[in-house]
């Protein structure tokens, strides 16, 4: 019960994170890659990262999951720290 009220009191304020702590700036690469991921399924994250790409169209999740796995994950953590949200989903503004 304890639990379930922390979470009902945490949802009346608007705070939708479950009471999760998500880190834009992991310090392993595996831990990079796997925040990077979960980006690229948030159209809002894509869309942030064509604005500071200058890309005349949105990259599709496929394209953005093939980058990421290729190894370049800034590309997505830089857009993730821009739309850094504590009490978002997944702590990510718009998700």
């Amino acid at each position: 019960y304890s639990s379930n009220a922390r979470n009902f009191n945490r949802l009346s304020n608007g705070d939708s994170s479950g009471g999760s702590v998500y880190n834009n700036s992991p310090v392993t690469p595996v831990s990079a890659k796997r925040r990077a991921m979960v980006g690229c399924k948030v159209n809002n994250a894509r869309d942030e990262v064509s604005r500071l790409e200058n890309a005349s169209k949105v990259m599709s999740e496929k394209d953005c999951n093939m980058r990421v796995m290729g190894g370049d994950t800034e590309f997505m953590l830089g857009a993730l720290r821009k739309l850094e949200c504590p009490t978002c989903p997944y702590g990510i503004e718009g998700a």
